[in-house]
């Protein structure tokens, strides 16, 4: 069964894939993990980057990547980092972010702010020097110095699935 159609599953009977797999015995490769907090949180637009301290309503409710510091989820819906390397992020996708995790490293993945809006890009130097970086270059650099960072991506959560029409 594709991991889309699982997820849909365990949504469906208001399981976690944890208790789904305890309740099954069906090995998901889920290892049982200590979760920040309640272990979930409200899932936000990608624009209450903008406006942390008041968010606004939540779209979505997930599970909590374990061993966040600060966690924040926010729903990718930009296509500025789809494309066809690791650091490709599908529209639609969740984020998990790091809150406490600002200090830019080469080939990291920030949810980060200018004054065009919230963004998600690659922190790279480049000749001209350090930049965070669309993964769909059809969207400019952004010059590191121009950029106020929010917080690392940690994991992304998606139900992708390439087998599905």
């Amino acid at each position: 069964m594709a991991l889309g159609r699982v997820v849909a599953l365990a949504k469906a009977l208001n399981w976690s894939l944890a208790e789904m797999q305890r309740a099954t015995g069906v090995d998901l490769g889920i290892t049982p993990v200590t979760l920040v907090g309640e272990g979930s949180a409200d899932v936000y637009p990608l624009t209450a980057a903008l406006t942390l301290d008041n968010p606004g309503p939540a779209i979505d409710h997930e599970l909590v990547t374990p061993g966040l510091k600060r966690p924040l989820l926010l729903r990718m819906d930009s296509e500025e980092m789809l494309g066809v390397t690791s650091a490709s992020i599908r529209p639609g996708s969740t984020l998990h972010i790091d809150q406490a995790d600002t200090t830019p490293e080469e080939g990291r993945v920030y949810v980060l702010t200018d004054q065009d809006g919230a963004h998600v890009r690659l922190y790279t130097t480049t000749r001209l020097g350090p930049v965070f970086r669309a993964e769909n270059r059809t969207f400019e650099d952004i010059p590191a110095t121009e950029a106020t960072i929010i917080g690392r991506v940690v994991s992304v959560a998606t139900d992708y699935d390439p087998n599905l029409n």
